[in-house]
Order: structure tokens, then sequence, then C-alpha cells
């Protein structure tokens, strides 16, 4: 994926600008970018996304705050948010060859380029709705994977139909390779973890909510029904989340909540067995859930999980 985007960057780069600009994988972050304008030369730090979302800013920021050379990489970034990093100073360049850079020997600003669309763009079945519950336990198990088909399907909870079609998603996309005619190695499973966390935030986690509340009492004094309910999200964080199967008379009921659309928790549908009866969500999830809010809080928090939790899986 990232080679694709550094390509078509620098093809559009020379096409739109007459920019010379050549590209590395070195260095402290996705690699260093080489331009040429107007006879002066720079050296880019480059961090590379397929699309940039509100979520990663404070992490673009902290990153920018160490490498104040640092160029934002993406096939596109919303006008909101490139209004917001040319007010901060961080350069990005999309694919379509539109680009911000400010420093002190220029200033170059384009933003005459259209967002190109793929009019026949297939679906990968490794991210949608479905394909991101199975992505969920395979980046926390990644042994699941070399399972039969049928225990798949049973672990994750999804029909035994989708799991050949969400493999084959991983194996165009390069993050699952063959070994033999039944078992696969994984690669690049950092950068699965991304995308999964961004796609998560987008295509699955809306679909989940189920309502809002205002709780009576105490959130940590709740007895929860751990088979069905879980917190999600980090209550110690102030993100007051719950992932449950109940129905909305149960938790009104059970928990004592009172229906509210300024409500200080989101309830949302689980979608994983909670066979080992935890209080709180999955690790992966709670991630995810501090890295899509943001804040600094969150993501040192979300940084602490990942670093205890996470990265022995990956």
């Amino acid at each position: 994926m990232e080679k694709d985007i550094i390509d078509t960057t620098i093809e559009n780069l020379y096409r739109v600008a007459d920019i010379q600009a050549r590209w590395e994988q070195k260095g402290p972050l996705d690699g260093e970018l080489k331009l040429q304008i107007n006879g002066i030369d720079l050296n880019l730090l480059t961090e590379i996304k397929k699309e940039l979302r509100e979520y990663q800013l404070d992490q673009i920021e902290r990153i920018h705050n160490e490498y104040d050379n640092l160029v934002i990489i993406a096939e596109h970034i919303f006008p909101k948010l490139k209004a917001h990093l040319r007010k901060i100073g961080i350069a990005y360049i999309e694919t379509n060859g539109n680009l911000f850079i400010q420093n002190k020997q220029l200033f170059c600003f384009i933003d005459t380029q259209k967002k190109r669309f793929n009019k026949r763009k297939e679906t990968n079945r490794a991210f949608t709705k479905t394909g991101l519950k199975v992505l969920f336990h395979f980046l926390q198990k990644k042994e699941l994977v070399n399972k039969t088909q049928r225990e798949i399907a049973q672990t994750t909870g999804v029909a035994l139909g989708n799991i050949p079609q969400i493999i084959n998603g991983l194996k165009k996309m390069g993050y699952l390779i063959p070994l033999n005619n039944k078992k696969y190695i994984w690669e690049n499973r950092n950068e699965l973890l991304e995308m999964w966390v961004n796609q998560y935030a987008i295509e699955l986690k809306p679909k989940l909510f189920k309502n809002k509340y205002h709780i009576r009492e105490d959130w940590q004094k709740i007895n929860l029904n751990t088979e069905t309910t879980a917190w999600g999200g980090e209550p110690a964080a102030d993100i007051l989340t719950l992932y449950t199967k109940e129905n909305n008379i149960n938790l009104i009921k059970n928990y004592r909540l009172i229906p509210d659309q300024n409500g200080e928790l989101e309830v949302l549908e689980m979608f994983w067995n909670n066979i080992e009866l935890n209080k709180t969500a999955p690790p992966l999830l709670i991630y995810a859930d501090l890295i899509i809010e943001g804040g600094k809080r969150n993501i040192e928090t979300a940084q602490k999980i990942y670093n205890e939790f996470i990265q022995p899986n990956i």
C-alpha cells in the first residue's frame, strides 16, 4: 500500500508542478522524501496514510514536535484537516499532487487537483463490517488463521461462507502469505492494526451504536452480567462505553440506566463472546476506542495498552 501511494504521489508531483521527487524507505518514520522545488533541495520525513482521519491528528502533532521536517502523504485529506495542518505548519502531500510545504526557504501551496475516484473499485471483504469482526480476532490471536475455516467461523461468530472471502482479501493486500496449502504466515501486522482501527471507526463502530444513557450511580459500583456486557473505551480516561448483548429494557432494569441522548454513557452492541467473563472489553478494543477518541491523555493510555497487551501478539 505504501509503495503504491508513494509512486502515485511522485508521478503527480512531476505532472502537476514539475517537482522532482525521490523516496527512500529508511529513517525513524515511514521513509525519507527528497524534493527539488525552485532549485531548493528538501529532505522530508514521511508519515504515510491511506486517508487521514481527525483522531490521528494528536499523534501527528506529537511526531511533528519531534521532527519539524515531517510531511504527511495520503491518498486523500479532508479539506477541514488540510486547513488544520496548514494552520499548525505541518506539510502534507496528496497523491493527486495537492500539497502544502512552508519553511524558512519557501512557501508552496497547491489545492487545484480534484480527488480521483476509481469507477469500479472491488470491495475487499476483509474490511467490511463482517471482515472487521474476524480481523478483531486475528489481531489478538495470529495462530487462529491456521485453524479450519469452521473453527474460525465458530470463534468469530460469523457465517462460514464469509471466511474464505476474508482470507482472500487479506492475501490480495499482502497481509497473509501462503506457506503451503493449509498454512499462512502474517506480514505487516502493525500496518494491518492501523487499518483495522481506521476502518473500525468508519465502518463498524457506528453500526454497533444502540443508545446513550445517564448513569444514576457510580459506574464502578454497577454489577455487570459479564457474559453479555463489558466496559469498553477506558472509564478511567472518562470515556464511558458499554458493549452489551442485552436489550434496552434489561439495561434499564438491571443497571438502573436512564435513556438520555446527551447521557455520559454510550452503549454499543457486543460483537464477541466474552467467554472469560471479563468486566472490560479486550485490550485491542479499548486501544481502538482511545485512539479514535484522541487527546493527549487517551493516546498515552492507548500506548501503554499497546505496549503491554497488543504488541506481543503483533
